[in-house]
């Protein structure tokens, strides 16, 4: 049953990467500028025609988009994805260079909003008309309305400019001697702007949610048969896990797309900053390595997530029973 699933969601996966590979190809092609010329940096002006139609067909950029493309993917699913234009490296090995440090950025800072917003959200909803379910629906939507650019260079201004007990930039020391606690104080500013840009909301929605399994005739049997409040709160919290679940998945793909803004803020070595990097210098080779891996992370975390709901909903496991 659960092989038949799994092998669903993974053929949907899949459908979902070659979108995604398509729409970004189409769309930088579809783009201002020759990326051809980005080779040359500031010296494109002193190319003649004839020398931009040269490199045009040396690297293939004179036959059409469709072409191209059939091209890109043949070799991408041998995991050939090029050469940086402007590095002159394999795209996959600049990308991996950055993948453990958008992985340790992206699961830092989701552990914590899930933690923070289950314990929040919990609290709240169990108490009804409290201070904390007050303040929480008010400090949801203050977090989340605030732009999480303004909130990082606030927190660099406080802890970097004026304490100078943090790094307000980077990875690691410049002076090369770094480690494990160096890498921590290094994590703490862009993890805490996304942890706070986002517990908020995920708290709020599931407040809402308890709010109304609160309400439903079984939790009102169960107090009525003497159910102790224990129990009757994991049978409350299971059930209101499911749409939490839910609504987790589909914010993934936009949690990553702030989180590039947050990279670049705190110069954070990840896909995120090496996507604007790509973009800006038209690194074209390099930014679709980017988005594809990206989309690689993003999809493979919404199939965990599905696979979490498949298995705390009997509904569903019901449902592909009897199909």
């Amino acid at each position: 049953m659960i092989v038949k699933w799994a092998a669903k969601r993974i053929g949907m996966s899949i459908a979902v990467l070659f979108l995604v590979s398509l729409l970004g190809f189409s769309i930088m092609h579809l783009a201002p500028g020759d990326p051809a010329t980005a080779f040359y940096g500031g010296n494109v002006q002193t190319l003649t025609t004839f020398e931009k139609e040269r490199i045009n067909q040396a690297f293939g950029l004179n036959r059409s988009v469709s072409t191209q493309y059939i091209s890109w993917l043949r070799e991408a699913l041998v995991g050939n994805f090029g050469f940086s234009s402007r590095e002159g490296r394999p795209v996959l090995d600049i990308v991996m260079e950055r993948v453990p440090n958008t992985l340790i950025l992206f699961s830092v800072s989701m552990v914590f909003i899930i933690i923070f917003s289950i314990a929040l959200g919990m609290k709240a909803g169990m108490n009804e008309g409290s201070i904390l379910d007050k303040g929480l629906s008010i400090a949801s939507i203050a977090s989340s309305s605030l732009p999480a650019f303004w909130i990082g260079i606030l927190l660099i201004w406080i802890f970097s400019v004026q304490l100078g007990i943090l790094p307000s930039s980077g990875t690691a020391d410049i002076s090369g001697k770094s480690g494990f606690l160096d890498k921590c104080r290094h994590l703490i500013l862009p993890a805490f702007v996304l942890i706070v840009t986002h517990v908020g909301i995920y708290a709020r929605f599931l407040q809402e949610n308890i709010k109304e399994e609160i309400k439903k005739y079984y939790c009102i049997v169960a107090k009525a048969n003497g159910v102790s409040q224990k129990e009757l709160n994991k049978g409350i919290l299971r059930n209101a896990s499911l749409p939490y679940l839910n609504y987790l998945g589909m914010t993934i793909p936009s949690f990553f797309g702030g989180s590039i803004i947050i990279e670049s803020l705190f110069a954070w070595s990840g896909l995120g900053q090496l996507s604007v990097k790509a973009t800006m210098t038209k690194d074209f080779p390099l930014l679709m390595g980017c988005i594809l891996i990206t989309g690689i992370i993003v999809v493979a975390t919404m199939l965990i997530i599905d696979l979490l709901t498949f298995l705390l909903n009997p509904k569903l496991r019901q449902e592909e029973m009897g199909r």
